[in-house]
C-alpha cells in the first residue's frame, strides 16, 4: 500500500470475522450500547477523538501518522509509557492507543500494560498483527478492543480506527470464537449455563448482528425499530447471558449461536 507515494505498513485486522468473505459484513464497526448508534459510514458524521500511535520514528511510521493525521489528530510516540501517561491526561471524549507490533513485542506490550485497563473512552489496538500467532484470540483478554493486520490496506486501517473511536470492536469472528473456546469467562456464571434458546427470537436476531459487526443505527435500520430499542434489547441480554459490555456478548454470541 502506497500513501503521498510512500510505502507504508497496513496491518490486516484480519476480517473483523476472519478472512471469509460470506462474513464480510463483520467488518462494520461493533458500537457499544451507551453510544448514540453512529456508524461509520459516509452518511453519518465521523467520531471525535485522537489516536496515540506507538512506534518508531522511522519514514514509513512517519508517512503513515501525518496520513492518519488528515483524518484524525494523531500524534506518535516512541514508547508505550510515554502515550499512556498522555492518554491518562488528555481531555479528549475518545482516544485510540495504537501500538505496532514491529515496535514492540506482544509480550512487551502486555509488561508495559501493567495495571493499567483500557476503558470504553481508551480503546486500545495492536496494528502490524502478524497473523497466525497463538496469542491474537488471548489479546481480547488483555483488553484489545482492535486488530489490524500486516496485510490490511491503508483505507481499512482508517475505517477501523474511525470505528474504534466510535465505541466499535473491530475484531473478527473467529478470533472472537476462539477467543470465546479458550476462555471459561465468557456466558454462564450462574447456577445454570444461559442457552441460546433462554433468549427471545428478536434477542437472537440482535445478537447474530453485534457478532458481525453491526451498529447500533445497521441494527435498526435492518430490524426496522428505533436505536432506543436496540439499546433496551442489548442490555436485556447482557442480563440474560451474564455479560457486561459488548465484547463479551460478541463473544458469548459466537460460541453460542
Amino acid at each position: 500500500m502506497h500513501v503521498d507515494g510512500a510505502e507504508v505498513f497496513a496491518p490486516d485486522a484480519g476480517s473483523p470475522s476472519g478472512t471469509s468473505g460470506n462474513l464480510q459484513a463483520s467488518r462494520e464497526p461493533v458500537q457499544s450500547p451507551e453510544a448514540d448508534g453512529e456508524g461509520t459510514e459516509e452518511a453519518v458524521p465521523q467520531p471525535k477523538g485522537r489516536v496515540h500511535f506507538v512506534g518508531a520514528a522511522n519514514v514509513q511510521t512517519k508517512y503513515f501518522v501525518d496520513a492518519l493525521s488528515a483524518e484524525l489528530p494523531t500524534a506518535l510516540h516512541g514508547s508505550l509509557e510515554e502515550a499512556l501517561s498522555l492518554v491518562a491526561l488528555a481531555g479528549e471524549t475518545r482516544q485510540l492507543l495504537l501500538v505496532d507490533l514491529t515496535h514492540i513485542s506482544f509480550d512487551r506490550f502486555v509488561h508495559g500494560l501493567g495495571n493499567v485497563r483500557p476503558v470504553d473512552s481508551m480503546p486500545v489496538a495492536l496494528f502490524n498483527v502478524p497473523r497466525d500467532r497463538p496469542w491474537i484470540s488471548d489479546s481480547v483478554f488483555h483488553g484489545i478492543r482492535g486488530l489490524f493486520y500486516e496485510d490490511d490496506e491503508y483505507a481499512l486501517v482508517v475505517r477501523g480506527v474511525h470505528a474504534l473511536l466510535g465505541g466499535a470492536v473491530w475484531i473478527g469472528r473467529e478470533t472472537l470464537l476462539a477467543a470465546a473456546m479458550r476462555s471459561g469467562r465468557v456466558g454462564g456464571g450462574g447456577s445454570r449455563r444461559t442457552e441460546a434458546g433462554d433468549l427471545s427470537r428478536r434477542e437472537r436476531e440482535i445478537l447474530a448482528l453485534v457478532c458481525v459487526g453491526a451498529s447500533n443505527q445497521e441494527i435498526a435500520d435492518k430490524l426496522f425499530i428505533s436505536t432506543n430499542t436496540v439499546k433496551t434489547h442489548i442490555y436485556k441480554i447482557y442480563k440474560k447471558i451474564n455479560v457486561p459490555n459488548r465484547m463479551q456478548a460478541a463473544l458469548w454470541g459466537a460460541k453460542n449461536l
